[in-house]
């Protein structure tokens, strides 16, 4: 059954690889699938604006090898006397794209850790997935943690349910803007380049038989019911590339959150809006 889709396309897609798509599509399913994997997989960078220039410039740089996926990637480490909170940036971010809740943070004085996914910011590559994102933060969690708590965006949300759902403890976290199921994550990729739903449904297929397992494992919902911890799920409800609906539903799934819906703020403003960020980080000083 094919999934409900959100319209209205938020990436910049350059006009050759529309037409690319568009051609591929003529001439084979299979071509155009190849097409769609190559491109799926393979996050856009974006420089770094100046209001994430002070994060940058204060935090202490590491790199940081990753030997599950023989990868390795930058890492941003604020100091603080008190418990460590790792930061989560989402698909096509960067480490310190969540400034915003470092500023408010250091006033509690945490310690703060953050990274560039593979492909992602300062981190090499072109390309990775939510399973690599997965072991990037099981090993970050083994040599810069124990973290008690932990704020996640969109992708980074997801990626950190699993990761707490394979036994990474904390006593809080916060997602913002997370997705759900992962086949909705394939049919907004295609939705946004206009590939049809047999080449979308190829992709799956595809992608279970290189992973060897169901990817709606690495699904959120699937997470959150095995997830006891205090959980706030934060969504702007003008959010336009994911539909806010997903977080009212995983609230419904979840043991223990709370919910929290913004307006007007979109998928990424909210990462910088002050009553947001106080609202989570309050939340996170809640369970110390």
């Amino acid at each position: 059954m094919k999934n409900k889709k959100n319209t209205s396309p938020v990436l910049r897609i350059p006009t050759w690889i529309r037409f690319g798509v568009w051609f591929s599509q003529q001439l084979s399913t299979s071509l155009a699938t190849r097409v769609a994997l190559y491109l799926f997989f393979r996050p856009q960078r974006f420089e770094r604006p100046f209001r994430e220039q002070e994060m940058y410039e204060h935090a202490l740089k590491t790199n940081c090898y990753i030997p599950k996926i023989d990868k390795e990637i930058q890492v941003f480490r604020l100091a603080g006397k008190g418990p460590k909170v790792l930061l989560l940036h989402g698909w096509s971010g960067r480490g310190t794209q969540l400034f915003a809740f470092a500023n408010e943070l250091k006033k509690s004085n945490f310690e703060i850790i953050s990274f560039d996914m593979p492909a992602h910011g300062q981190s090499l590559g072109n390309k990775t997935n939510i399973v690599e994102l997965v072991a990037c933060i099981k090993e970050i969690h083994v040599k810069y943690g124990p973290f008690t708590h932990a704020i996640a965006h969109s992708m980074g949300s997801m990626a950190l349910l699993r990761a707490l759902r394979d036994g990474i403890p904390m006593k809080s976290a916060a997602i913002i803007g997370s997705g759900d199921k992962i086949r909705n994550v394939f049919y907004r990729f295609s939705e946004q380049l206009q590939f049809s739903d047999k080449v979308t449904e190829r992709m799956i297929q595809i992608v279970e038989k290189q992973f060897g397992m169901n990817l709606e494992s690495y699904s959120s919902s699937m997470s959150l019911k095995h997830l006891e911890l205090p959980l706030l799920i934060v969504h702007d409800k003008d959010d336009k590339e994911t539909p806010f609906a997903y977080s009212k539903d995983l609230h419904k799934i979840a043991n223990n959150s709370e919910l929290l819906l913004s307006s007007g703020l979109g998928h990424h403003r909210i990462l910088r809006d002050s009553k947001t960020v106080q609202r989570i980080v309050q939340f996170i000083n809640q369970h110390p």
